[in-house]
């Protein structure tokens, strides 16, 4: 056996024994950016309801899903979804905002109106 055909042999041998290459990395468990985003969001704005009003759930998950739709769709940048993710108060939304471009708040918005949710903020 030639010196080049025992090298192979041996390699071949080794990545047997290791078992191959590794699996693909699992997606980090728990809800994706977009989806964190979009339930933040929507929890900054319920907060701002009187403590008396019931809370509106079906409009809320509406709105939760429109949100997380259009930050999917859009491609809306890791620093934008972890600023909504961060944001405590209704103030904090108009520094996420000026992180989409045009085009992405333009969509938000005319899909908001489209459906007949209000706009957060």
């Amino acid at each position: 056996m030639t010196p080049t055909a025992t090298r192979t042999l041996w390699l071949a041998a080794a990545l047997i024994a290791c078992g191959g290459p590794p699996p693909p990395r699992a997606a980090p468990p728990g809800p994706a950016a977009c989806a964190r985003a979009a339930d933040n969001l929507v929890l900054v704005l319920l907060a701002r309801l009187p403590a008396s009003d019931a809370s509106p759930t079906e409009a809320a998950d509406g709105l939760r899903n429109l949100i997380r739709e259009r930050c999917e769709a859009d491609g809306w940048s890791a620093e934008a979804t972890r600023c909504l993710i961060a944001m405590k108060q209704q103030a904090d939304a108009e520094p996420c905002a000026a992180l989409m471009t045009p085009a992405q708040q333009a969509a938000l918005v005319h899909d908001q109106q489209a459906r007949g949710a209000a706009p957060p903020p």
